[in-house]
């Protein structure tokens, strides 16, 4: 069950998509004869155009920049997907040089790239003739969070170097599929913890975020919080752990908004008792990697200790992939904490006695 989505589109390039998808892709569109209002058929072709991206990427999938960068896959030629900050340079100096005949440089857009790429920079050129409506001035102006679907053109430098087909704005669309919950993506796919029914008792414990309060998980194994989350899950059988996993546990018990979610969880125990970068998960991220392998709909990454924006960072870029989007979850060790207090396991709260430490 993936994230529906639908696009705004701001900037759309007709050729670059037309080649993208093939003509056939327009065949049933529905746009129907041609009418005597220009813009009206100009709307319709933006419109048919803009589906039959989306209905490329999910065929496609074509991987988000950041999942490129870390699998060392970012090459020429490469079609790929961004959803970031952008910096938008020189639309309206650009279009105001042309207007009186002069020239000026084209118009730059471009979104930082770290951690993958410290003080690299993807960037773009774009130009008036392809922007979708008159908003479309003020969307691609400054900085603004916005959806890229393009082609990379060349690495070098330090960065990355871009043909843009498409910058738009990602919506909920009922449409495409049921809605999971409101906001999804302007919450960068991400669910907390108190969002999840099946964890409902930790919004009644407070978040303490103090190191005395940390230091209390560093003697508590991985294992033990494994079987915490099993029995609090109501999951009868905890799996052993092995060097070739994808995830250390998976249930199809787990719910949010009262429905059930199949979910994946990577449980990194107090072994690394420091916070956590990319570093303590294989090389280049691998074990994010392999946990998005999972045929889950909803991927967590729980932690003793704090977890740094770059891991999260990670876990965006390889949950917006737009053929298959899922959410996910980062429970740090302050949230651990919560969630074993509030169901009295691993020592952690008032209940934890009439329990079999789990």
């Amino acid at each position: 069950m993936a994230v529906p989505y639908d696009l705004t589109c701001w900037y759309l390039n007709d050729r670059r998509i037309m080649e993208l998808v093939g003509p056939g892709a327009l065949d049933c569109g529905g746009g129907g004869s041609p009418s005597r209002d220009p813009h009206l058929d100009r709307l319709r072709r933006l419109r048919d155009l803009k589906d039959a991206a989306i209905d490329w990427m999910q065929a496609a999938k074509p991987s988000p920049l950041g999942v490129l960068l870390t699998t060392g896959a970012a090459d020429a030629g490469r079609v790929f997907t961004h959803l970031g900050l952008f910096g938008f340079k020189g639309l309206n100096k650009y279009d105001a040089a042309r207007q009186s005949g002069r020239s000026a440089p084209v118009p730059v857009a471009y979104s930082k790239l770290d951690p993958w790429m410290p003080n690299g920079k993807v960037t773009c050129d774009y130009y008036p003739e392809h922007l979708t409506s008159v908003s479309a001035w003020g969307e691609l102006s400054g900085q603004k969070r916005k959806f890229f679907l393009g082609v990379i053109q060349d690495v070098a430098n330090g960065g990355i170097r871009a043909i843009p087909y498409l910058f738009a704005d990602v919506v909920e669309n009922q449409l495409r599929g049921q809605i999971l919950s409101s906001g999804a993506w302007s919450s960068h796919l991400e669910i907390h913890i108190d969002q999840i029914d099946s964890f409902a008792r930790v919004s009644e414990v407070p978040l303490a975020r103090t190191r005395a309060a940390l230091d209390s998980l560093r003697a508590v194994p991985e294992r033990q919080i494994k079987e915490a989350i099993a029995n609090i899950l109501g999951e009868p059988n905890v799996p052993k752990d092995w060097g070739g996993e994808s995830s250390d546990l998976f249930s199809s018990r787990v719910t949010i908004d009262d429905n059930r979610v199949s979910t994946a969880f990577l449980l990194k125990g107090p072994a690394s008792f420091r916070p956590m970068t990319m570093a303590e998960l294989g090389s280049n991220g691998d074990q994010i990697q392999r946990l998005f392998t999972e045929p889950a709909e909803l991927l967590v990454l729980q932690h003793c200790h704090e977890v740094t924006s770059a891991v999260r960072t990670m876990m965006r870029a390889f949950a917006q992939q737009m053929g298959n989007p899922r959410r996910f979850t980062i429970i740090d060790g302050y949230d651990t904490i919560r969630l074993l207090t509030a169901y009295g396991k691993c020592g952690f709260g008032p209940a934890a006695s009439g329990h079999d430490g789990a």
